[in-house]
């Protein structure tokens, strides 16, 4: 069954690993996502998130490190021009569908990266990047996560329900949405989420978010958000990390598994509707107890969703014909 994945962070590995001197072949390595796994799994596309964090002791500066990794990506289309192809437009799916090839879209998993720089969004937006989150764990100039700082050790952590977008942020999104810059609400307060959909002209992503009434993490869209959301025709992308899973209230021992994935996965549908259920893996950002520890194992993941009581022609759905359709009508 294909696979279209909204979100992975292996860019930036693949980054960490030539900055260490030790730079890994996308052909085949030892992250969770590479070419050879990608054809195991039968991939259509993946999103290719470019990970910036925000701390200055981690990064001199959030846009270079942003720009590096879109390097990597080009370079990675230079290398495997036979097998991968890239995907900006509507019409690049239409060609991607009956080309045999790995599609590449690229993301950015954080705002921040813009330096508040309206001018940096359409520079990234001419480069490729088709979707982009406004946070990730860190406030920028543009709005608030909804990890809250200090509350590492409470379970489940408080949601953010009071710093939403700034005007910046406001402005941003206005801009994504002119563009057709996908707007990706993962990782953004509640307050946040809730700006978006009231200001929203065009459907946006969650790209890898769960259901919190499933497990109470903030990380997870409210019953009423995926009401919303599905009402806006946007699209969730179910995110395979055992913290945003399952529910055990020893947090060291969380588990990744197919039964949580798969509830996750009818409640959101209940709420939203199954046209608004896609796949968000978080691979390479993710790791612990995981059933499925790669894109080689995407095969187990469909099967296992059927065997839970979810229909093929639904299953067929959340692993590509909602993003295909999404993606096109939204690009």
């Amino acid at each position: 069954m294909k696979v279209w994945d909204m979100h992975c962070d292996t860019l930036a590995e693949l980054r960490y690993a030539q900055q260490a001197g030790k730079p890994k072949s996308f052909l085949h390595n030892d992250l969770m996502m590479d070419l050879e796994r990608m054809k195991q799994g039968d991939y259509l596309l993946q999103c290719m998130a470019c990970f910036v964090h925000l701390e200055p002791e981690r990064e001199k500066s959030p846009l270079l490190a942003c720009l590096e990794e879109i390097d990597i990506f080009y370079r990675l289309l230079e290398q495997y021009p036979d097998d991968l192809m890239q995907v900006r437009t509507a019409a690049d799916i239409q060609t991607l569908l009956t080309s045999g090839k790995r599609g590449m879209m690229l993301t950015v998993e954080e705002g921040g990266a813009c330096l508040d720089s309206l001018g940096a969004l359409r520079d990234l937006y001419r480069l490729g990047v088709r979707m982009m989150t406004l946070t990730w764990n860190f406030k920028n100039g543009l709005a608030e996560p909804n990890i809250v700082p200090g509350t590492d050790d409470m379970w489940p952590r408080p949601a953010n329900t009071t710093g939403g977008l700034t005007e910046k942020g406001l402005e941003f999104v206005e801009e994504m949405q002119r563009l057709h810059m996908l707007v990706d609400v993962s990782h953004l307060s509640d307050a946040g989420i809730w700006d978006i959909l009231r200001v929203a002209k065009r459907p946006f992503v969650a790209s890898h978010s769960n259901a919190r009434a499933c497990c109470p993490h903030v990380r997870n869209l409210t019953d009423e958000m995926l009401t919303a959301m599905g009402e806006k025709g946007c699209l969730i992308g179910l995110n395979y990390c055992a913290s945003f899973l399952d529910t055990n209230p020893d947090r060291s021992q969380v588990r990744s598994r197919i039964t949580d994935m798969a509830r996750h996965a009818r409640y959101i549908m209940d709420k939203a509707g199954e046209d608004c259920l896609a796949l968000g893996s978080d691979f390479d950002g993710i790791d612990g107890d995981l059933e499925i520890a790669g894109a080689q194992d995407m095969p187990k993941l469909a099967e296992g969703l059927k065997k839970e009581g979810i229909p093929e022609r639904v299953v067929e759905k959340i692993f590509y014909g909602n993003a295909v359709r999404f993606f096109s009508e939204n690009l």
